[in-house]
């Protein structure tokens, strides 16, 4: 549940463009829970810093089609292809 939960709250990170800049803030609701986050290139990686509107921090590392970190200091993994999967329409 909680990397379902997670996973289609970061599929909408997913579709921040590769030449965003780290200064650059940005943020969307899902759920009723803000995220606020920041990203930067790192060769091939892409590395998303934030913490949500209760103060949870999350750090994901997306590279290729893997999507790695943690959230709330707990470990997460899963594909784009899986986040992909979840309709954030509901």
């Amino acid at each position: 549940m909680f990397k379902t939960v997670f996973a289609s709250a970061a599929i909408a990170l997913l579709a921040v463009p590769a030449a965003a800049h780290a200064d650059d803030s940005r943020e969307f609701s899902h759920e009723g829970v803000n995220y606020t986050y920041t990203t930067a290139q790192k060769g091939k990686v892409t590395v998303i810093n934030g913490t949500t509107s209760a103060g949870v921090p999350f750090r994901l590392y997306v590279k290729g089609g893997r999507v790695s970190g943690t959230y709330n200091s707990r470990y997460v993994s899963f594909t784009t292809a899986e986040a992909a999967k979840l309709n954030l329409a509901q």
